[in-house]
């Protein structure tokens, strides 16, 4: 996987730099949703960030300039949690909120996507909103789920067995919206932020918890991840091509 990766982003460098257009390299923080397939009694939400990466893009401007394609790769853990219920699960002295797991399965994701620019060009200032389809690919690492951390053992909530993990290959078409601000200084240096929701249709891992709820069993929960998620990039670029005059 490294090598094609590698080659594609020389051959987007090589070609930018006749071409006149950009690159960027971005951190990546990573909102991932998990579905409740059968939820926990009182199971809880959570908005805390599953986990963070960095990205690459080629973005080559159309000869109006307005317009826009953008080409990144993003390769990130795919993590599922299960939330509980506030002082169900008391963890290390603290409230346990989640449990779950990040190492069983690799996310590789090719985006292509079509963004306008809101803007003027000449301005150092820009927005632009985009809309895009990208190639997700899940690969099992080989990684087992942990069995060491802390069990969940009450004072709501304790587990009949450990929790068990279920990481899955798979490969799917995803479709994406969102936008990206930022500044353009010395007419070559883009520093910008982006916004992108992504919806995912396969899941790539499961998860599955026995478990008993104030002393009464409870149907078996199972949880899922596809990669339907918000993912927030802060990246820094240069333009060869000088859009402001």
């Amino acid at each position: 996987m490294k090598k094609p990766v590698a080659l594609t982003f020389l051959f987007l460098t090589s070609f930018c730099a006749i071409r006149g257009q950009s690159i960027a390299a971005s951190y990546l923080q990573i909102y991932s949703k998990t579905t409740a397939v059968v939820p926990v009694v009182n199971g809880g939400n959570g908005d805390q960030g599953t986990d963070n990466s960095f990205s690459f893009s080629y973005e080559h401007f159309l000869k109006n300039r307005e317009y826009s394609i953008v080409a990144s790769y993003s390769k990130f853990n795919g993590c599922t949690l299960i939330y509980f219920e506030p002082g169900g699960w008391i963890a290390g002295g603290g409230d346990g909120l989640a449990k779950g797991f990040c190492q069983g399965v690799k996310i590789h994701r090719f985006d292509l996507e079509l963004s306008y620019l809101l803007t003027k060009k000449t301005k150092k200032f820009y927005l632009k909103p985009f809309v895009g389809a990208g190639l997700q690919l899940s690969r099992k690492t080989g990684v087992d789920f942990w069995r060491d951390g802390l069990p969940i053992n009450g004072p709501n909530y304790f587990e009949l067995e450990p929790m068990r993990a279920e990481p899955r290959n798979t490969t799917q078409i995803v479709p994406s919206l969102g936008f990206r601000t930022g500044f353009v200084f010395w007419k070559r240096l883009d520093i910008g932020l982006g916004f992108q929701g992504v919806y995912a249709f396969k899941p790539y891992q499961k998860l599955f918890l026995k478990y008993q709820y104030k002393g009464v069993i409870q149907p078996m929960a199972e949880y899922e991840t596809t990669g339907t998620g918000l993912f927030i990039t802060l990246g820094v670029g240069y333009r060869f091509a000088r859009l402001i005059k």
